[in-house]
């Protein structure tokens, strides 16, 4: 009895960080925190995908103007932090390119994407990975199952987010949307996705 009263009054408090828990907030995080202080802090995350000995939460923001949303990510590993992203993602509005961006553009032969494939795969972060993404695509078209390749070389949705956007002008007109869509493990980011790749039709 003692411990459904515990739960009866616990859930109000869940319910209730979840909806003051602020980005502010968000900048407190810590690596090495357990599950149980994050949700003290932030409140029930908006999304999760676990398993037996990991878990990814996201939470997300929307900013006054609605063109945006705040995110921050994180990974656990037996229930502590080890990694997680604070950013932000436009989900409407300028897309950093121009519609008609991909012509004149050669194909990627398989070799080079293979190449490409394994500069990603050696750089440091995800940082130098959008550098090398933006050298490397200069003038070139990649296929849909290339562009997905490249983007599952991302550790973090935002991160993926900004490695589309050099990406998408490289794509043809007649690839499958959903084939990249469905790299982003949040649903916000998934949406933001889509209006970036529909942006240029």
């Amino acid at each position: 009895m003692k411990q459904v009263c515990f739960l009866l009054l616990l859930f109000p408090l869940l319910l209730g960080s979840c909806v003051t828990g602020s980005y502010g907030l968000a900048r407190e995080v810590r690596l090495g925190m357990t599950e149980a202080q994050v949700i003290h802090l932030l409140g029930a995350p908006q999304a999760r995908e676990e398993t037996p000995d990991s878990a990814k939460w996201g939470y997300h923001w929307e900013q006054p103007l609605g063109n945006k949303v705040r995110n921050m990510e994180l990974k656990f590993r037996e229930g502590h932090v080890v990694n997680f992203l604070l950013s932000e993602v436009p989900v409407s509005g300028r897309t950093g390119f121009e519609a008609g961006s991909r012509r004149s553009r050669e194909e990627v032969s398989e070799d080079a994407y293979i190449d490409m494939l394994l500069e990603l795969k050696s750089a440091g972060s995800d940082g130098k990975r959008l550098k090398v993404l933006d050298r490397s695509l200069r003038q070139l078209q990649l296929s849909g199952r290339q562009a997905r390749g490249l983007l599952r070389q991302f550790s973090f949705d935002s991160e993926r987010l900004k490695a589309l956007s050099i990406i998408a002008p490289n794509l043809p007109l007649n690839y499958d949307k959903d084939l990249l869509i469905d790299t982003f493990t949040f649903s916000s980011n998934a949406a933001a996705a889509r209006t970036l790749l529909e942006a240029l039709h």
